[in-house]
């Protein structure tokens, strides 16, 4: 990131802190007023404020949630932080203290949040769900591309528990609503030799897929059209425990646990395919996943090529 970039980011930060430390800011010129607005604070004559009837995330009602459980004692710490670059960043900062594993970063927005391939994540204050877990693992490095499909498989298992059933999976880190993306995956791994530190990031739209949706010129979902409301704060927890307990469940048994599960979930699964890796589109029927994480698509001669990256896109016209 560039010098002028940390300043930009720096003083952005510096102004959320104050509009939710003080409640208010006044903005100096109209650029600065429209960047916070796509942020999701309010204008309120010429100062900006903090949106109102939206559902802040409690951090007491989710370590009670957790507690209630019995998921809390396995936890170091959870964190609430208002403004952050991103909750994966925020855990990286840690990382030379005791080590990240059952560390846990929310945030009420994130100014930099990032999706695979570097890509942008809309985060807005108080209506999206931003998350990330520390964790360490000591299965074979063989094993590890599988942790973004287990970690897609305990979210969905989150939001069944809210009572919604549309919920889907696209390999690798794709969370789905009815076909629409309503959130995303991204695993980071901060130490590549066995035991692997990684860092799990999660962003949903709880209410702010209407605004996310102008930004990305695409359908996007929302979990607010789905299900009664509150639920952010429920869900919070929710994945928390469902997270852990997947990653625990992974680390004794591998992603065969999973496997039955993400079948039902997979929706690419038979449908005919493109996938654009290193300038060279791939396509064919995806057939599911291995136990080692890799997307297997059946080509048209028959054989089995395996992907580990790249973008998948349904092919319609096949």
């Amino acid at each position: 990131m560039s010098k002028q970039s940390l300043e930009q980011h720096a003083r952005l930060l510096q102004i959320c802190e104050c509009i939710f430390r003080t409640g208010e800011y006044f903005p100096s010129t109209v650029a600065e007023t429209e960047l916070l607005l796509s942020f999701g604070f309010e204008l309120h004559g010429d100062r900006l404020v903090l949106p109102a009837e939206i559902e802040y995330l409690d951090l007491e009602y989710i370590e009670q949630s957790l507690r209630e459980v019995g998921a809390m004692s396995n936890l170091k710490s959870v964190q609430l932080k208002n403004c952050v670059e991103s909750t994966n960043q925020e855990l990286f900062k840690v990382i030379r203290d005791d080590g990240i594993s059952s560390k846990v970063v929310l945030a009420e927005m994130q100014i930099a949040g990032r999706g695979r391939f570097g890509r942008d994540w809309h985060s807005p204050v108080g209506r999206n769900l931003a998350i990330s877990l520390g964790a360490r693992l000591s299965r074979a490095a063989d094993d590890i591309g599988a942790i973004s499909l287990v970690v897609g498989v305990a979210v969905a298992n989150a939001i069944q528990e809210l009572g919604i059933d549309v919920v889907t999976l696209k390999w690798p880190n794709d969370i789905l609503l009815d076909n629409r993306k309503v959130g995303g995956i991204l695993v980071d791994v901060v130490q590549a030799t066995t035991p692997f530190d990684i860092v799990v990031g999660i962003g949903l739209n709880v209410g702010g897929g209407s605004s996310t949706e102008q930004i990305v010129d695409r359908p996007v979902a929302d979990l607010v059209d789905y299900c009664a409301l509150p639920i952010r704060n429920k869900l919070a927890g929710s994945i928390i425990r469902n997270v852990y307990d997947s990653i625990y469940k992974f680390e004794n048994r591998g992603f065969q646990s999973f496997h039955e599960k993400w079948d039902i979930l997979d929706v690419l699964r038979d449908q005919a395919v493109t996938i654009s890796a290193s300038n060279n589109d791939i396509r064919g029927i995806a057939r599911g996943v291995r136990d080692t994480g890799e997307l297997c698509i059946e080509l048209d001669n028959g054989k089995t090529h395996l992907v580990n990256a790249g973008e998948v896109s349904v092919d319609y016209s096949r």
